[in-house]
């Protein structure tokens, strides 16, 4: 094992005591601290007690943080109210040079095992905040391959995905990569029926009353950008007729307007609901729907990629940090394997909300692992019920979780009819515990297979 030691007075005891032990000490700068990566999880910081009162002290605790680097802190008979700062600035663990070497041997190995854990829940990727949809997992890195790809193709775009997985998200980086004017949005849902043709299209002036000026509609503020349609679903049959025109012929006409006028914008849409189901019901018209779907991006549940959670997590933490005036510079790892266990029926934003009221509740710089607990609802009792019965049907022991890769067609079948059974409007959530896109198991339904 690697132990580094700041080069300050009062490390020469420490470093005595780690030769004579047997470790391979090595001194360090602030400018020479190394990035963690799989190679490196064995190098130990050892900073001096007295060099959290030194003036480049703020740098190098930003350099630690930068670098995902634990650090113990050593120093001989130090008082409470020291050990109590060491551990606030973010310490591991402080070592006293009173302590025997076996408090010493096995606190240096913990760190080790904690930047070990470290690496198996991120992965030892670098966090790039700046990333609108995070993840490291083959479901993330997919998603924004498409974005790349579909981006500037100009293509109308149906994103669809549970509540609070991030669709509008996708949407921004859509439009991002076209590069091209402006990106307005609308929450379908949030306007009135009556208005929101109004609100689209826009208005002309004595159109009713209170119209004392012309106003432009959402499409001609996009003119030349993209319009996001959010909820695209819940849009009243009487408006979609003329939505289906505007995407076919790029005309439109302001309430009370006598004439046409044209623009070129990029329609986006989103929804959260089955959309084939809607078209059945007859509560979507289906010319207009295949027009929005011209190309359907899905963007998965969080359950499906719960090994992004670390990157999500951190990236929460910094930015609730920077909005309530805090500081957080990592996440427990234990607390990220607790995150894990959990279902998320509320997606990517229920995740955002527990992080924020731990921000607000907590000081950093760590997220700690006894903050949260796992909600005991009922539903996320039934939901490990339904794991339990895919375990079962598959004839399978061990953890709820999806269905087993080995599973075969016939097993899968049997698994979708109990999991419908009792989850029959939970299609995505069923389609990932089978290992299976979820127009699959909407084929096999509508098949009568299950």
């Amino acid at each position: 094992m690697i132990v580094s030691l700041l080069v300050s007075d009062g490390v020469e005891a420490a470093q005595a005591r780690l030769l004579a032990m047997g470790f391979h000490c090595q001194r360090f700068s602030r400018d020479s601290i190394r990035e963690l990566n799989r190679t490196s999880s064995e190098l130990v910081y050892l900073v001096p007690e007295v060099a959290l009162n030194g003036e480049d002290w703020p740098e190098l605790r930003v350099r630690l943080a930068q670098a995902n680097r634990y650090y113990v802190v050593v120093g001989s008979n130090l008082r409470s109210a020291s050990i109590m700062r060491a551990a606030r600035d973010g310490a591991f663990d402080v070592l006293l040079i009173e302590d025997d070497n076996a408090r010493w041997s096995s606190g240096l190995q913990k760190v080790v095992d904690a930047q070990r854990l470290w690496l198996q829940v991120y992965g030892g990727s670098p966090l790039q905040s700046e990333t609108l949809l995070l993840g490291e997992s083959p479901a993330m890195k997919s998603l924004r391959q498409s974005i790349e790809r579909l981006g500037p193709s100009g293509a109308t775009i149906l994103i669809q995905g549970e509540s609070g997985v991030g669709k509008e998200l996708a949407a921004i980086m859509l439009h991002q990569a076209s590069g091209k004017g402006a990106f307005v949005a609308l929450n379908c849902a949030a306007i009135p029926k009556e208005l929101l043709e109004a609100e689209l299209f826009g208005v002309e002036r004595g159109a009713y009353t209170g119209s004392v000026k012309d106003r432009p509609g959402l499409v001609e503020q996009a003119a030349d950008g993209t319009l996001f349609l959010d909820e695209i679903g819940t849009l009243d049959l009487s408006l979609q007729p003329k939505l289906l025109r505007f995407l076919e012929t790029r005309q439109a006409r302001r309430v009370g307007g006598a004439n046409e006028y044209q623009v070129n914008v990029r329609l986006i849409s989103a929804t959260n609901i089955d959309m084939e189901t809607a078209v059945e019901t007859e509560v979507f018209r289906a010319d207009l729907y295949y027009r929005l779907s011209e190309v359907t991006l899905h963007v998965p549940p969080l359950r499906t990629h719960l090994e992004d959670i670390g990157l999500l997590a951190l990236a929460f933490a910094r930015k609730a940090g920077e909005r309530f005036g805090k500081h957080f510079e990592s996440v427990e790892p234990e607390l990220v394997l607790k995150l894990q266990q959990y279902h998320w029926p509320g997606n990517v934003r229920e995740l955002k909300n527990v992080i924020d009221r731990m921000v607000i509740l907590y000081d950093g710089p760590f997220l700690r692992t006894g903050w949260w607990e796992i909600p005991q609802t009922q539903q996320a009792k039934s939901i490990g019920a339904a794991r339990a019965a895919v375990a079962g049907v598959a004839g399978v022991s061990g953890p709820p979780g999806p269905a087993p890769a080995y599973a075969s067609r016939k097993q899968k079948l049997l698994m979708a009819k109990k999991l419908l059974e009792e989850n029959a409007d939970d299609l995505s959530w069923v389609a990932a515990q089978l290992g299976i896109h979820s127009s699959t198991l909407y084929r096999w339904r509508k098949a009568k297979k299950v």
